[in-house]
């Protein structure tokens, strides 16, 4: 007989894993711990989910589509467009990736440790070029629309830079060149120079281009 699946049971599980993806890292985080943090048995964790991929994916899609709803109730309080895209990349880029403890390098280290075999969704992957594609859509001028017009394209690349950033948190910490790239990828996308940043603000980062 079917066992029945319990909601606090799965709930539990998910929890525990949300705080060693967050304390270790995915790569670190057994199916063995998971279950002894969750109060349940090993073999209960897989009445609930088919591997721990799947409970990766259980964790980070709802706390992604958190991150960009958040994003995007921020960023309709924007006028400028420019500073609307700069914002809009400044959060995806440096924000999202530090948040939680790095939780977003869990999402890396699944999909770099997954196999052929491994099934997942891509349904999380599409939302979120969707959903940035409708963002960047609200700031660009019409005659700047045919830059979204190719399969979601340019959301896409936000979105791989996503994973170089994460990664690049992990090791050491957030870009010191993340403002000027965010500024500076704004005006290609709008076809605009941005606002000239403050003086204070250009003398920093022209130190820290000359250090680099």
């Amino acid at each position: 007989m079917a066992q029945v699946k319990k909601a606090e049971v799965r709930d539990a599980i998910l929890d525990a894993a949300f705080q060693l993806f967050s304390e270790k890292d995915y790569a670190s985080t057994t199916i063995a711990q998971i279950a002894r943090a969750a109060g349940v048995s090993q073999g209960n964790i897989y009445v609930y989910f088919a591997s721990k991929l799947d409970i990766l994916w259980a964790v980070m899609s709802p706390w992604l589509y958190r991150q960009v709803e958040l994003l995007d109730l921020e960023l309709a309080r924007i006028p400028d467009p420019h500073t609307r895209v700069e914002r809009l990349l400044l959060a995806i880029w440096g924000e999202i990736p530090d948040a939680d403890n790095n939780l977003a390098v869990n999402l890396v280290q699944g999909l770099a440790l997954s196999k052929p075999g491994d099934s997942y969704s891509r349904d999380l992957l599409r939302f979120l070029e969707l959903r940035l594609t409708r963002m960047l859509r609200d700031c660009l001028p019409p005659e700047r629309w045919h830059l979204l017009q190719e399969d979601d394209a340019l959301a896409h690349l936000v979105f791989m830079a996503f994973d170089g950033f994460v990664l690049g948190a992990r090791v050491k910490g957030r870009s010191d060149r993340l403002a000027q790239t965010a500024r500076l990828t704004a005006s290609m996308i709008l076809g605009v120079p941005g606002p000239v940043p403050p003086a204070g603000v250009q003398r920093q980062e022209a130190v820290i281009n000359k250090d680099v």
